[in-house]
C-alpha cells in the first residue's frame, strides 16, 4: 500500500509514521517524518560540545521536501524553526554555516568549508537512504532535489499525459546528481588518503584532489534566463546583444561536490606555461588599403539598413554592392592617382595593379615576384611577431602505492575507482528513459598542493609550487605489475601499483588570475600573494 492511501485516515497515517524511524513530527502535517541521524555524526553535529549542546534534526516527506534544523524543534514549532540548509539553492544558509562551525572559531576558512562539504555529503547520503526506505512502502515517493535523478517510466496502467518539454526544466535536470556520482560520494566518506596513517598538513606536504560534477560554463547561449514579463524571444535577443557587446559570459564549471583524495607530493612536479605567437607581414600598400577599408563600416551599415527597410530589392542589390564603397572607393582611386607622382608608391602600385590584371587573365603572379624580377627589390613586409592565443596547460602525476594492510589495500582500490569512474562519460536521457541519447560531461577536478600552516595564515596552500586551475582528467592508467612480474596478496590484491593521472586545465592562465586581494577566493585557494610562485 502506498503512502497516499493512508492519508484518508488520521489514525492509519499516524500508525504509518510510528512504524518509520523518528516517529510523529507534526499532527497537522502527517506527511513529515524525522530521519534517524545516528549513522551521520557530522550531519547530526555530534561534536561532544557538552550536554547542553544542540544537535541537528532532519525531516522529510514523500513529496521530496526536507527540512534540516535544530534538535529543539518539535511538532508545535517546526514551521517556524530556522533552516540550516536551503534545498532549493543546494547550499547551507548563514545560520547553518554558523551552527556547524560554531566549535571551529580558530579554524581557517578552508577548514570550515571542508567540514561543511563533509556535512553536505552526509546529508546527501541520509536523503538517499531515507528515499530508498520510503520506496518500499510508497513507490510514488519523490526524491529531494539535492539527490534527484530523472524519473524512470515504471509502466503504470494510467500514465500521466506527457508534458511539453520546457527548456528551463531541461537545464535544471542536466545539473542533477547522477546515481553513479552518489557511489563516489559514499567512497569519499571513507577518508580517501594514502598512506592511511599519513600526517598530512602537520609534518607532511601533500596534494589534495577534489572532484565535482560539471555544469555548462555558457548556459545563457542555449538557456537565456527570462526576466519578469519577458518572452523567450526577447530574452534571447537581450542575451545575444549582451554577448556581442560584452563578450561571452563564463560561469564556474563546478556544480556538486563529490569528495576528495589526498596523496603524497608527486616525485616529479613541473609545469610549463606557454602562449602562441606568430609571424605577420604588412607592407605599405596593404596597410594603406586596410586603413581605407576600415572606414567603410558606415557604408556597410547603411547598405544593410536599406535592405531592412526595403529600399534595395532584386537586382538593385548588385548595383548597391558595386557602388557601396562610397567614400572608401573614392579614397582608393585617389590613392592610386597620387601614387603615379611618387617614386616609391609608383613602383609599388604598378606591381600591384599589374599583378591584379594578370590574375584576372588567369596568370598567377604576385606583386613581390614582379618587383623582384623587374627591379630587383621586394616590398618591406614589416615582419613582426604578434600574439595569437593563450595555450592550455597539461599535467601528469605518478604515484606508487604499496598496501601494508587489508584496510590500506581497500583505500587504494577506492582511490583508483575515484578517478577512473569520475573521468568517465555519463549515459543520460532527459526523458527519464535509461538510454544513451546524450552523453554527459565527465566530472572535473581541482588540484591543490598543501603544506603546514601557522596561526597567522588563512590557508595551508603551498605558495612555493605551482597552482593549477580546474582540470579535466584526460587519462588514468594503472600499472599493476610495477616490478615487471605479478605479485599479489591473498584474494589477488597486487602488492603494489602505479597510478598515473593526466590532467588538462579547462581554461588558460590570464594575468588577472594573479590577484592580491586576500578576500578573493576560488576553491578555497585564495588570492596569489606577491611572494607566491602562482600559476
Amino acid at each position: 500500500m502506498s503512502f497516499s492511501e493512508y492519508r484518508g485516515s488520521e489514525e492509519a497515517a499516524a500508525q504509518y509514521i510510528q512504524n518509520r524511524l523518528g516517529g510523529l513530527v507534526n499532527t497537522d502535517n502527517l506527511t513529515y517524518d524525522e530521519v534517524n541521524l545516528n549513522r551521520y555524526s557530522k550531519l547530526q553535529d555530534n561534536d561532544n560540545a557538552g550536554p547542553l549542546d544542540m544537535k541537528a534534526k532532519l525531516f522529510t516527506n514523500s513529496d521530496g521536501k526536507a527540512k534540516l534544523t535544530t534538535q529543539g524543534v518539535d511538532k508545535t514549532n517546526m514551521d517556524d524553526a530556522a533552516d540550516w540548509y536551503d534545498f532549493d539553492k543546494r547550499e547551507f544558509t548563514d545560520a547553518g554555516k554558523n551552527f556547524y562551525t560554531k566549535q571551529m572559531q580558530n579554524a581557517s576558512e578552508e577548514e570550515k568549508n571542508a567540514h561543511l562539504t563533509q556535512v553536505e555529503n552526509e546529508l546527501k547520503m541520509a536523503l538517499i537512504d531515507d528515499h530508498n526506505k520510503r520506496k518500499k512502502t510508497d513507490p510514488d515517493a519523490v526524491q529531494n532535489n539535492l539527490i534527484a535523478t530523472p524519473d524512470i517510466d515504471r509502466g503504470e496502467d494510467s500514465p500521466k499525459p506527457p508534458k511539453e518539454a520546457n527548456i528551463y526544466d531541461l537545464q535544471s535536470q542536466l545539473k542533477k546528481l547522477q546515481k553513479t556520482d552518489s557511489i563516489l560520494q559514499r567512497l569519499s566518506l571513507r577518508n580517501l588518503k594514502y598512506p592511511i596513517d599519513a600526517d598530512y598538513g602537520n609534518t607532511q606536504d601533500y596534494v589534495q584532489i577534489d572532484q565535482f560534477t560539471y555544469q555548462a560554463v555558457n548556459p545563457s547561449i542555449v538557456f537565456p534566463q527570462k526576466k519578469a514579463g519577458e518572452g523567450a524571444f526577447d530574452a534571447g535577443k537581450r542575451e545575444a546583444s549582451n554577448t556581442f557587446f560584452n563578450g561571452l559570459d563564463r560561469t564556474s564549471p563546478k556544480n556538486i561536490t563529490i569528495g576528495n583524495v589526498r596523496l603524497p607530493m608527486p616525485n616529479q612536479l613541473n609545469d610549463s606555461n606557454n602562449v602562441a605567437w606568430g609571424e605577420d607581414q604588412l607592407n605599405a600598400l596593404t596597410a594603406a588599403a586596410a586603413t581605407l577599408g576600415a572606414g567603410g563600416l558606415q557604408q556597410g551599415i547603411d547598405f544593410f539598413d536599406d535592405i531592412r527597410t526595403g529600399k534595395v530589392k532584386g537586382f538593385d542589390i548588385l548595383g548597391k554592392i558595386l557602388s557601396g564603397l562610397g567614400d572608401t572607393g573614392k579614397g582608393l582611386v585617389g590613392f592610386l592617382e597620387r601614387a603615379k607622382t611618387e617614386k616609391n608608391t609608383n613602383l609599388m602600385a604598378r606591381s600591384v595593379v599589374g599583378s591584379s590584371l594578370l590574375n584576372l587573365a588567369g596568370f598567377g603572379l604576385s606583386p613581390e615576384a614582379i618587383l623582384a624580377r623587374g627591379a630587383g627589390v621586394i616590398p618591406n613586409a614589416n615582419l613582426e611577431l604578434l600574439f595569437n592565443a593563450p595555450a592550455l596547460r597539461a599535467f601528469r602525476f605518478d604515484w606508487k602505492m604499496s598496501p601494508r594492510s587489508q584496510e590500506e589495500a581497500i583505500r587504494i582500490n577506492n582511490i583508483i575507482r575515484f578517478f577512473k569512474q569520475g573521468m568517465a562519460a555519463k549515459k543520460m536521457s532527459l526523458s527519464g528513459v535509461p538510454d544513451s541519447y546524450f552523453l554527459g560531461t565527465p566530472n572535473i577536478f581541482d588540484i591543490s598542493f598543501k603544506t603546514s600552516k601557522s596561526n597567522t595564515e588563512i590557508t595551508n596552500t603551498n605558495h612555493s609550487v605551482l597552482r593549477i586551475k580546474t582540470c579535466a582528467c584526460v587519462g588514468a592508467a594503472v600499472n599493476y605489475t610495477p616490478q615487471g612480474m605479478w605479485n599479489a596478496y591473498e584474494k589477488g590484491q597486487p602488492t603494489s601499483c602505479i597510478l598515473s593521472l593526466q590532467f588538462k586545465e579547462l581554461e588558460p592562465i590570464y594575468s588577472t588570475d594573479y590577484e592580491e586581494d586576500p578576500f578573493e577566493y576560488d576553491n578555497m585557494i585564495g588570492a596569489v600573494p606577491a611572494d607566491a610562485v602562482g600559476y
